[in-house]
């Protein structure tokens, strides 16, 4: 399936965190320690956009054969390519090897987080920068713009990469 899954030219936010919101990467104060050209990378997107990425996620079947909470994802055989990661030593190094470049979009979903959480719409270099922080929670989903590949953070440290669909086992 060619393109994006969703258009982002459509979806709206802030480059700033909500201020009384916690989110993946921290708080505002964490936040606005980072550089400014990695704040410019990050799009915490307004309810309305929130929705309509979570609404397109859950068209398809992106955690294939998961149980629904994390604990079995990719695993109904919908991409061609898993890898899994246990734990915080070079968990960078991992992400990096992935061979995704720097600067696709990518999607960071909270798998439980309030319905008022924001999606955030960043790119995988700030994933990589980032991922102590972004792996360290609750669970979470990112997903790349093309949904060629999908990531899967379980609060237990254990990530789960995906790559290579296969459209014809996904929904629409």
């Amino acid at each position: 399936m060619p393109g994006s899954f969703i258009d982002i030219s459509n979806l709206t936010g802030s480059h700033q965190p909500p201020v009384d919101q916690w989110t993946v990467l921290g708080g505002p104060e964490e936040f606005a320690a980072m550089p400014l050209t990695h704040q410019d990378q990050i799009i915490f997107l307004d309810g309305p956009s929130t929705q309509t990425v979570y609404e397109a996620f859950n068209r398809r079947d992106l955690l294939c054969g998961d149980d629904g909470w994390g604990n079995r994802p990719f695993r109904g055989g919908c991409y061609k390519t898993v890898a899994q990661h246990r734990g915080d030593a070079d968990l960078k190094k991992w992400l990096y090897q992935r061979g995704l470049p720097f600067a696709d979009n990518a999607f960071l979903l909270p798998a439980f987080a309030a319905k008022d959480a924001p999606a955030i719409l960043t790119s995988w270099k700030i994933v990589v920068k980032y991922a102590p922080e972004i792996f360290s929670g609750d669970n979470i989903v990112v997903v790349g713009e093309t949904v060629n590949w999908c990531l899967h953070y379980h609060h237990d440290g254990v990530i789960t990469f995906a790559c290579e669909p296969d459209w014809t086992k996904m929904g629409r």
